[in-house]
């Protein structure tokens, strides 16, 4: 039987595969295997946005031919950053802001942290506050 008669229409990949991030629940269909290298490139990608911008940019740019699963988590993470570096620039310019940027860092690293456990378990990851720049 072929994939797609048993998973129902689901999202695919440019390459017509079916997308890592399409929801199987339910469906008793089992995701592929991710290997290492491709979960611990994903988490770097999360990871490194902890700290800033161009490691996960790096990461995603480098490995997202390699490995579908990196640069599906990659296209969340930088979607992320981008999100991040929107809002952290809105709310420097506005007085509630010294309110609101300590609360903003805790989320950004509390994201992050669990978007890397997710990527480290080979399980899809969109950051409920990104804002979809790169489709």
């Amino acid at each position: 039987m072929a994939e797609t008669e048993r998973t129902g229409s689901s999202q695919r990949s440019p390459e017509g595969q079916p997308s890592a991030f399409t929801s199987r629940a339910g469906q008793g269909v089992q995701q592929p295997e991710m290997s290492r290298d491709a979960r611990n490139m994903a988490m770097l990608c999360h990871l490194l946005g902890i700290f800033g911008f161009f490691g996960p940019l790096l990461i995603w740019l480098i490995e997202r031919d390699k490995h579908r699963f990196v640069d599906e988590h990659g296209r969340a993470a930088m979607n992320y950053q981008v999100s991040f570096l929107v809002y952290l620039t809105a709310l420097c310019v506005t007085l509630i802001g010294t309110v609101l940027i300590p609360v903003l860092l805790v989320v950004h690293i509390a994201l992050s942290i669990v978007a890397t456990v997710k990527a480290s378990r080979g399980e899809p990851w969109l950051y409920p506050i990104a804002i979809a720049f790169l489709k």
